[in-house]
């Protein structure tokens, strides 16, 4: 049941309406921007919603029965949309993001508005350096979405969070990043680099990284694949968004391989959300794919 304010519901009671749709994003900063269907800008609740760009709501599902609600929208990044650029897009700022879609009067905007639908936007990807198309999903969602686990040998906390959650850690990883400056870029240059006179109080493998200056500084947190002690060199497991250059900051610290082991080092198997006594056939665990023993560190390493 949707909420439709008096007046906008007797517009669309008639044959002929002037209506548009507002889609807002707003981004987990707290920056807020938007796009129209109409061929114009619309200001509308403090926002100003570009039509220069305009985007295509090409799918919108809803069920009675909750499934699960999905849409999905193409924008035109061929302007500067105010809030937002194709550098915040490929460095993932847009990712995580909640949206709402809006039907309104463009002619008459003191009738007010109806919500359409609203969500969460999943990763957001860039075609051409001029086009992103984020995943729109419903809150409905999260209602088709299982609660709890079966189980798992590995934890499946996320290091360093709060220890009263499903996922929560309890360790305070608050105090472990280190700063470093980018001295040095290897042979893929979106990869691998040297971090001269890089100071770190343990091997960063498992670790995480994340940018704190240059075009990929974000909130986003990379995995730190191989690391050498001699020429301070580092290496992620997946690219960044644009090459990493000297000057580049950023900051790195160490991770947990998700093993009794590591979370007994930290000192928090209380709060170890895994069950690594329940007996399996030896050959089960090496048939897995990414799997490790305990114990050990799989993974690659650089070598000098």
């Amino acid at each position: 049941m949707r909420t439709i304010p008096t007046a906008l519901k007797a517009h669309l009671q008639q044959n002929v309406t002037t209506t548009c749709r507002l889609l807002s994003i707003t981004l987990r900063e707290g920056g807020v921007f938007g796009l129209t269907t109409l061929d114009r800008n619309v200001d509308y609740d403090g926002v100003t919603y570009i039509a220069a760009n305009g985007f295509d709501p090409s799918v919108i599902a809803t069920d009675t029965g909750l499934s699960v609600d999905n849409a999905e929208a193409t924008a035109l990044l061929a302007v500067n949309v105010p809030g937002i650029s194709l550098e915040m897009a490929m460095a993932g700022d847009l990712d995580d993001a909640s949206w709402e879609l809006r039907l309104v009067n463009w002619a008459d905007l003191s009738m007010g508005h109806m919500v359409i639908d609203a969500g969460d936007i999943g990763e957001v990807t860039v075609s051409g350096e001029s086009i992103y198309i984020p995943e729109l999903l419903s809150y409905a969602m999260r209602l088709k979405q299982s609660i709890g686990y079966v189980w798992s040998r590995r934890c499946r906390a996320t290091f360093g969070t709060d220890p009263n959650t499903q996922t929560g850690c309890g360790v305070d990883a608050s105090g472990m990043w280190r700063a470093g400056t980018v001295s040095a870029v290897g042979s893929e240059p979106q990869v691998v680099f040297a971090a001269a006179g890089l100071s770190l109080d343990q091997e960063p493998v498992p670790g995480r990284l994340r940018w704190t200056s240059g075009p990929n500084r974000s909130s986003r947190l990379y995995q730190v694949e191989g690391y050498s002690a001699v020429s301070h060199t580092i290496a992620l497991l997946e690219p960044v968004p644009f090459l990493i250059e000297p000057g580049h900051q950023f900051e790195i610290r160490r991770d947990c391989n998700k093993s009794p082991s590591f979370c007994n080092a930290y000192g928090n198997l209380i709060n170890y959300k895994g069950e690594p006594f329940i007996p399996v056939g030896d050959g089960l665990e090496s048939m897995t794919p990414g799997s490790q023993v305990f114990g050990g560190l799989s993974g690659s390493a650089i070598v000098d």
